[in-house]
């Protein structure tokens, strides 16, 4: 994806879609520190379901969107040893 505008239209797009088998009302988004940067962590009633983090340049433009749902790489997520929720 490139451009503001496609990215802002991404992101309202993921509110109204099932996602990895759970409903838009039964998921939480959470702010988060990953892996040392800023992120965000959605979750569902039972489980983490994707992380996304930003790549910024000089100017604090995002420059890349990371999307990781690979529930293997979700595991320390989901244990809280991978992130600090609320250290931004």
């Amino acid at each position: 994806m490139v451009g503001a505008a496609t990215v802002a239209a991404w992101f309202s797009a993921i509110g109204t879609v099932t996602y990895q088998g759970v409903e838009p009302a039964d998921m939480d988004a959470e702010l988060a520190e990953i892996n040392g940067g800023p992120g965000m962590v959605f979750s569902g009633p039972d489980r983490v379901i994707a992380t996304v983090t930003f790549d910024f340049d000089a100017d604090g433009r995002i420059t890349a969107i990371h999307n990781v749902a690979n529930p293997g790489k979700l595991r320390a997520v989901a244990e809280g040893t991978a992130y600090d929720v609320g250290a931004r």
